[in-house]
């Protein structure tokens, strides 16, 4: 009796985590909010550079979506610094940002 290896099954791609919204979608509105909220345009500038950096970071990130802003500001290394202040800046803006765009529709009632 000749023993033959069982035929290899195909191994099924790791699921993917759903779909992340577009960067100009969410960079967009983000941009024009964030105009009538900060006075100074190097400030915005500088914050909308990073916020358009974590949103196409995390649209390719596959981690815990909890922890992501935690292992963005980890992964590019400049924590301690003055850099990482201005970092934690502008992802402070784009969460405050998305609190009030999550109770928007609240305010209309």
């Amino acid at each position: 009796m000749t023993v033959r290896p069982a035929p290899a099954r195909p191994v099924a791609p790791a699921p993917r985590p759903p779909a992340t919204p577009d960067v100009a979608a969410v960079l967009g509105p983000f941009v024009a909010w964030l105009a009538s909220r900060e006075p100074y345009e190097g400030l915005r500038r500088r914050q909308v550079r990073v916020v358009e950096r974590f949103l196409r970071w995390a649209a390719a990130d596959r981690g815990d979506p909890r922890t992501r802003r935690e292992r963005f500001e980890s992964e590019i290394g400049v924590g301690g610094t003055a850099e990482a202040q201005a970092v934690g800046s502008a992802l402070d803006r784009l969460a405050e940002h998305r609190r009030i765009l999550a109770i928007a529709p609240f305010l209309d009632d």
